[in-house]
């Protein structure tokens, strides 16, 4: 039986497809399989001429969306205020019981929204930093009218705790999950990428930037492939063609990368996981705008051995589960330093046990801990026990 039947708006204060997004819908999608009452605030403002993303996708995942909403990610105060106000209509009207926000901005709109409706509708926020927001106004206003915190990891809820009162009973630590069913996939795409039969294929997945650090990466690749000739990176991802040609193709060039680099380029639905399914081993440097590190939860859910550094809540990731033997991590979290990383990869390649033993680990993390299904039945209970408990 669903413990929360009441209606359910998602917001997300963002046409474009970047940090949380994946998350946010996948959230939605999860619980309408369980029978909940949910649809989705989609952003009405874009930029001229953008793609809107989120509309492709929110469409994709045949998930009932909402209009009306400006939605935009940077504060702006006219915006603001006119789509708190359409939004306090429908509270009023008692369209929606419960408000989900994703992002600053839309968390900001619910608040004021909440407010000036004058009703018990509850309010939740999911955060995807490993670390609690910073205490400025508009977080102290917002978290001050807010029910619920779905938060990553430990240290994030001990921190909005801290920095926001909100009793341990009203914050859910949840593990963002991963879709399952990717892992019945069949088939690759080795032979598309070049890769021969002995070939030891390590994907990173990463938009060309230069915060990225492209040049560790490279540095890293040549150790490895210096010691491990059959050693090769595959690089999943896009950048504009300066930022492709200085910190790609010019680096592998000088370095004299260019047999042990494939540069497939950014890869839709289902092509991208079968990319992954053509790797023995997966290599992840720097958390991009999704602190969460999807990228990573999706390569775990393939079971793909990880070697990362230690940022962001990369360790936590990478270690056991919570119920797991400290002693066992599921993947490898090392110092950001070239000749560790490569060590690390040159282990797993050079030992098949090792890498079935993360492997398995992997698996059974992401089975209990980043399972779609259970997620979505524990945030349902989470919505129920708020409902239950005293507002703010």
């Amino acid at each position: 039986m669903n413990p929360w039947p009441e209606p359910i708006l998602h917001l997300f204060a963002n046409f474009k497809w970047t940090g949380p997004a994946d998350p946010a819908i996948r959230c939605a999608a999860a619980l309408r399989r369980l029978g909940a009452d949910v649809c989705f605030a989609q952003a009405a403002w874009t930029l001229p001429r953008a793609e809107h993303r989120m509309a492709l996708e929110l469409a994709r995942a045949r998930m009932p969306v909402i209009g009306g909403l400006e939605l935009r990610k940077h504060f702006a105060l006219f915006s603001l205020q006119r789509d708190a106000v359409r939004l306090a209509r429908r509270l009023q009207r008692g369209d929606f019981a419960l408000l989900h926000t994703h992002l600053l901005a839309d968390h900001l709109i619910a608040a004021l929204a909440r407010r000036r409706a004058r009703r018990g509708t509850i309010l939740v926020r999911s955060l995807y930093e490993p670390e609690a927001p910073r205490r400025g106004w508009r977080e102290r206003l917002a978290f001050g009218l807010t029910d619920g915190v779905v938060a990553p990891t430990r240290a994030c809820a001990e921190g909005v705790q801290r920095r926001f009162g909100l009793p341990p009973e009203r914050i859910l630590v949840q593990e963002p999950p991963v879709p399952q069913t990717r892992r019945h996939l069949r088939g690759d795409l080795r032979d598309e990428l070049g890769l021969r039969p002995g070939d030891f294929a390590i994907g990173i997945t990463a938009r060309i930037q230069r915060h990225r650090c492209f040049d560790l990466l490279w540095e890293v690749a040549r150790r490895v492939v210096d010691q491990e000739p059959r050693a090769r990176f595959v690089l999943l991802g896009r950048g504009n063609e300066r930022d492709t040609r200085e910190l790609v193709t010019e680096p592998v060039a000088r370095l004299r990368l260019q047999a042990h680099v494939i540069l497939p380029g950014y890869l839709y639905e289902p092509r991208y996981s079968l990319a992954l399914r053509s790797l023995q081993a997966f290599c992840f440097l720097v958390p991009g705008s999704d602190g969460t590190c999807r990228a990573v939860r999706e390569a775990m859910a393939l079971g793909l051995p990880v070697v990362a550094t230690r940022r962001g809540m990369l360790p936590e990731l990478l270690g056991p589960g919570p119920d797991g033997d400290p002693a066992e991590p599921c993947g490898l979290a090392v110092d950001e330093d070239a000749g560790t990383l490569a060590a690390a990869l040159t282990s797993l390649l050079r030992d098949p046990a090792r890498r079935e033993a993360l492997v398995a680990r992997t698996l059974r993390k992401v089975e209990v801990h980043m399972d779609e299904s259970r997620a979505a039945q524990r945030l349902l209970a989470f919505y129920a026990g708020l409902a239950r408990g005293a507002a703010p």
